[in-house]
């Protein structure tokens, strides 16, 4: 089974409390001339309290009626006269529908979820527990999934869907309009092109793990520890053609990070948050559509997709706090690597190094080794300090202490001592770029112009199998 599209846009006239305004429509060839005939339909426009007026206009064709539906937002959130003109006026936000059913103004939703990893299979998980669950108070009426297809890879979500009985949707050109409220998706790693966005009343929701427009991009969760980040974040956004993360944030969630976390503890706690404001954001959905903001341009950080080069650590440039950082948001991959008498090696099992830097039998190991203080040694130097029970390595400002290491095979640090260093007069590793970017300024990828400045405080989300921002 495929996605479906929807085709064309085209400019309609629409009356509405008294002035006319344009409005776009969907069509395409085979209903162009059905569509002409929809202009002039009776519109129904509830009007609320809220500036978002949902508008519903429909004509019998033959055996079936086709649905247009539709919104549009006035200048502020308090303005329900409909009045969208003037030089400081959000601009209308277009967004038509073509489908076969009438979209639904309160839960339960009608949901096609889309994901791929363990941080998505969360998502999906919670889902399908509120639909079973039944009641008045569910919010998921019923539950399709879209999910990718890898030879010999086992996708989580597919696993799980496929466990459950959920019909399954592959990812690939479609071919059939969609009969949903609302898309949810998270950690996809595909853009979603317009036409399909186009066909969900209420658009496709990102869960994304951070405080946007602060880590976009797809490594958001390693790029919160990498960076050191003392707080992260859940964002409910509108996704939007064409560039990952820049939608407009209907729902927003603060967290401290919790201290030396690494990668998976936090993916899973951010899993678990995730879970709970997607579904607050579906229980208040039409409301939250409503007050959408749109994403600032002040303080937009990338979080570029980590390679393994990340993996290396350079000695003369970094300081142990963010070589600890390193090593716990790049965990899941493998041991930090560097270089000696020119072979790679992983280094594992690394101590706490601040407070290896507190300690005062560090700097007696050190005395008692080169007869001078830490200051004067250079960076990537190395010794083993029996009283630690560590290999220990200079860096920019310190030390780093770890308890083995591998090269061809994993060994103590004992080992490696007893093997590598005894008759090595002045051992040390060699630094090797990592591409890693300590300046935040360099993180921020060029202004997008379809992004409004706005007063909001604040990845394509890659596909990591077995992984989920």
């Amino acid at each position: 089974m495929s996605l479906a599209s929807v085709v064309q846009v085209r400019n309609v006239s629409l009356l509405l409390h008294g002035k006319s305004h344009q409005w776009k429509m969907c069509s395409s060839c085979c209903m162009h001339q059905k569509l002409q005939q929809m202009k002039n339909s009776t519109l129904c426009i509830p009007v609320g309290r809220s500036s978002c007026k949902d508008f519903l206009s429909v004509r019998k064709t033959g055996r079936k009626c086709q649905w247009i539906s539709g919104r549009y937002f006035a200048a502020s959130g308090n303005d329900s006269s409909g009045n969208v003109e003037g030089p400081d006026r959000r601009s209308l936000v277009h967004r038509v529908r073509l489908s076969n059913h009438l979209p639904r103004s309160k839960r339960p939703w009608r949901v096609l979820f889309f994901g791929t990893d363990l941080f998505s299979l969360k998502m999906l998980k919670t889902l399908n527990e509120n639909r079973l669950q039944g009641g008045s108070d569910r919010l998921v009426d019923t539950l399709d999934v879209v999910t990718i297809n890898k030879r010999n890879i086992e996708i989580p979500v597919r696993q799980y869907a496929r466990h459950q009985g959920l019909r399954i949707l592959d990812w690939q050109p479609p071919l059939h309009p969609l009969t949903y409220d609302v898309g949810v998706l998270a950690s996809f790693g595909v853009l979603i092109p317009s036409k399909i966005i186009d066909m969900f009343p209420y658009g496709i929701l990102n869960v994304h793990p951070s405080l946007l427009p602060r880590w976009r991009g797809a490594s958001p969760i390693e790029h919160t520890i990498l960076y050191g980040d003392t707080q992260t974040g859940i964002s409910i956004m509108e996704i939007r053609p064409k560039h990952f993360d820049i939608g407009p944030i209907l729902l927003q969630k603060q967290y401290d990070v919790p201290d030396r976390v690494n990668t998976l503890d936090l993916r899973n706690f951010m899993a678990e948050r995730g879970a709970e404001v997607m579904m607050e954001a579906l229980s208040n959905l039409p409301e939250l559509e409503r007050r959408v903001v749109e994403q600032s341009e002040i303080g937009v950080t990338y979080a570029h997709k980590l390679s393994r080069d990340a993996l290396y650590v350079d000695w003369e440039n970094q300081s142990y706090l963010s070589i600890d950082r390193q090593g716990r948001a790049l965990h899941e991959i493998e041991g930090l690597r560097t270089v000696f008498n020119n072979k790679k090696i992983n280094l594992l099992d690394p101590c706490d190094f601040q407070a290896l830097n507190s300690d005062r039998a560090l700097e007696e190991s050190v005395r008692w080794k080169y007869g001078r203080p830490s200051s004067e040694i250079s960076p990537g130097s190395l010794f083993y300090s029996k009283p630690l029970k560590l290999l220990l390595v200079k860096c920019q400002d310190g030390w780093t202490g770890f308890k083995s290491i591998r090269i061809r095979k994993k060994l103590t640090a004992v080992d490696f001592h007893c093997g590598y260093l005894l008759e090595n007069p002045d051992p040390r590793f060699y630094s090797m770029d990592n591409g890693i970017q300590f300046n935040l300024d360099l993180l921020s990828p060029r202004p997008i112009n379809s992004v409004p400045v706005s007063e909001q405080k604040g990845s394509h989300i890659d596909l990591k199998v077995g992984h989920g921002g």
